[in-house]
């Protein structure tokens, strides 16, 4: 793939562009939100990573003027911190795809392949099938690289807060090192943080990413 990094951060800049390069993708780097606009509506990208805090622009902006010029090509937006609006802020310009400072190769290499998928679903970022609803195989055309079947085991477990005198049960659809997707079986609104705890597996002390009808990400927290 051929990606554009809007990144100002040169040491962050230059690790994800290592990482990028372990799988086979070609990146250019701009630490500018102008210059990622003009990239963009001017070459071909497969796909965007997107800082939020650059020198000129925001990264929300980049986005706005991305729609503005018709381009399509899937965002990924990179962050040190988000915020529970954040996500449907980027949802409302074209993207739901964040990866949160600091993320693994395989962290960023899941979320590339999710947010290229979803937008071959749909000429608009963001509007095709859920990300966590997935079970397709994301085919590697690398001449280094193999075939290789994803799926994700669903778990059941209990989000518990107030002390313990409330529990509700959810559904795991989606985990990593640094956080989950949830299905909420019981559709309530939940405080900011609560402990998540999995059925035959670990227990976790989690902050809401983002939330979206009866699904929920969460970051874990260091206890």
């Amino acid at each position: 793939m051929r990606i554009l990094q809007v990144e100002d951060n040169p040491v962050a800049a230059e690790g994800i562009e290592k990482m990028l390069a372990t799988k086979g993708h070609q990146c250019v780097t701009t630490p500018y939100g102008e210059d990622a606009v003009a990239h963009a509506s001017n070459e071909t990208f497969d796909l965007i990573l997107l800082d939020i805090m650059l020198p000129d622009i925001d990264g929300y902006e980049v986005l706005r003027r991305l729609g503005q010029s018709g381009v399509t090509t899937p965002v990924v937006i990179q962050t040190g911190l988000v915020n529970r609006d954040d996500p449907g802020k980027g949802a409302s310009l074209g993207t739901k795809y964040y990866l949160l400072k600091p993320f693994s190769r395989d962290e960023l290499s899941d979320c590339i392949e999710a947010a290229v998928a979803d937008n071959s679903d749909s000429p608009i970022n963001g509007h095709g099938k859920d990300e966590f609803e997935r079970r397709e195989e994301f085919r590697d055309t690398g001449p280094s690289r193999r075939r290789q079947a994803r799926t994700r085991t669903l778990k059941s477990a209990q989000i518990v807060y107030n002390n313990a005198s409330c529990v509700a049960d959810c559904t795991v659809i989606n985990t990593s090192e640094g956080g989950a997707a949830l299905q909420l079986n019981d559709f309530l609104e939940f405080p900011s943080n609560f402990q998540l705890k999995i059925h035959r597996g670990a227990s976790h002390h989690c902050e809401v990413c983002w939330q979206r009808g009866n699904k929920m990400g969460v970051r874990f927290l260091e206890s």
